[in-house]
């Protein structure tokens, strides 16, 4: 987890070889199962890093979402990024332990 001041900064962190998700407010809602579909399929892609952005009271700009590979909302409504941060690891260890069959999820 990196935590940065702003976006220019932010992309400084990414690699060419990243996986860039946007955490927008217009990007693609999914299931627990779905995001662990997800996770799964990138994991056989043997994708190196999945780089979760979360933006601040002002969002992403364009140009930041036009670099990234995927964009995923957590709801419709606009979220403090507090508490989009803990819905997203939330969701992550969540989508996890289904990978794992643990009985977490239900």
């Amino acid at each position: 987890m990196v935590t940065v001041r702003n976006e220019s900064e932010a992309l400084t962190k990414i690699k060419s070889h990243d996986m860039l998700i946007v955490c927008d407010e217009r990007g693609k809602q999914m299931t627990s199962l779905e995001l662990s579909s997800f996770l799964e399929k990138q994991q056989l892609q043997a994708t190196k890093r999945l780089c979760f952005f979360i933006g601040d009271a002002q969002g992403h700009s364009e140009n930041l979402r036009s670099k990234a590979h995927a964009l995923l909302s957590f709801s419709k409504m606009t979220l403090p990024h507090e508490f989009a941060h803990v819905v997203l690891l939330e969701q992550l260890y969540r989508a996890y332990t289904i990978l794992k069959g643990e009985p977490y999820h239900k």
